[in-house]
């Protein structure tokens, strides 16, 4: 029996990670007039986000904003880089099932040869 296994490591590195946990979950919250109720469900989730190293880099870069007059959390340019913490991650999941895809076509391959080396007289 043939045991293939598979150890791909994801492309995203700590950084980007903690970045596009933390815009992602911020991007989440409503922008209705139910934020409050949100904010007192939530907010041992709300909080780990909103305090911390992660918060204060993404603060300081303007894509996060404690300003309670803005409805949204995520500034514009946070949303950009959440695209594309999210087009990574994307490629990263295409790359694996691509290596996968190859590996079960050269076993489909190798397979399929055994018979035609037997009618061949090759085995």
């Amino acid at each position: 029996m043939l045991q293939i296994k598979f150890c791909v490591k994801n492309k995203m590195n700590k950084i980007d990670k903690e970045w596009y946990e933390c815009l992602k979950a911020l991007s989440k919250i409503p922008r209705d007039n139910n934020l409050d109720k949100f904010m007192t469900e939530n907010i041992k989730n709300i909080k780990s986000y909103m305090e911390g190293t992660t918060w204060n880099e993404l603060h300081t870069l303007g894509h996060v904003t404690s300003n309670p007059s803005v409805k949204n959390i995520v500034t514009p340019s946070g949303l950009e880089q959440l695209r594309m913490l999210e087009d990574i991650r994307r490629k990263d999941l295409t790359l694996i099932a691509s290596v996968i895809a190859v590996v079960i076509s050269l076993v489909a391959l190798g397979i399929s040869f055994v018979p035609f080396a037997k009618s061949m007289g090759w085995i």
